[in-house]
């Protein structure tokens, strides 16, 4: 007798930042809303308050990975989880850098869904966390990107990425005034 089909399941990895978290959350709800299950990964100091906003859905759960603790090289004081807990913006590109050491614990989790025969249809994951694509990619899963900014900020940092010129480059730019009303 063959075992019944495994529920649909998506993997979310925010950003460590409450601006990034929580949105992803709120998509979270809704992808459970439709009976997905939703495995979040995070940090333990960042999955107490995650933890206590999807606490009313059981198809969310909370997968901890730690974060890395071997950062005195970057600059980042120990204990640092979350951007919004950071004593300067001093420390946001060493934080950034701390982050990229989350790629092993992830792909492990990877590896144990891939042992365990529940691969995810996808891993949604914030631009912040970009090295998550190759990871996916390594294991045959989709990876989707989650900005969280609005349309207008997207579309232009897409726009200076796409028309950046060069000092070499012959096009000329003359600098422009934006005015609001």
């Amino acid at each position: 007798m063959a075992s019944p089909p495994l529920a649909p399941h998506v993997v979310i990895f925010p950003f460590m930042a409450h601006g990034h978290t929580l949105p992803l959350l709120d998509l979270s709800k809704a992808i459970s809303h439709r009976k997905i299950k939703v495995t979040i990964i995070t940090t333990p100091s960042n999955a107490k308050s995650i933890s206590q906003n999807v606490a009313n859905h059981p198809n969310i759960f909370l997968l901890e990975i730690h974060f890395p603790t071997d950062i005195d090289a970057l600059g980042l004081p120990r204990g640092i989880e979350n951007t919004s807990q950071l004593p300067s913006m001093d420390f946001w590109f060493p934080f950034i850098l701390a982050t990229k050491q989350l790629r092993k614990p992830f792909e492990q989790v990877l590896q144990t869904m891939r042992d365990c025969k529940i691969l995810p249809m996808c891993v949604i994951s914030d631009f912040f966390l970009s090295w998550t694509l190759k990871s996916c990619q390594d294991f045959g899963v989709p990876r989707l990107v989650f900005h969280g900014m609005g349309v207008l900020s997207m579309a232009i940092s897409k726009s200076v990425i796409l028309h950046r010129t060069t000092p070499e480059s012959k096009v000329g730019f003359r600098p422009f005034r934006l005015s609001w009303p």
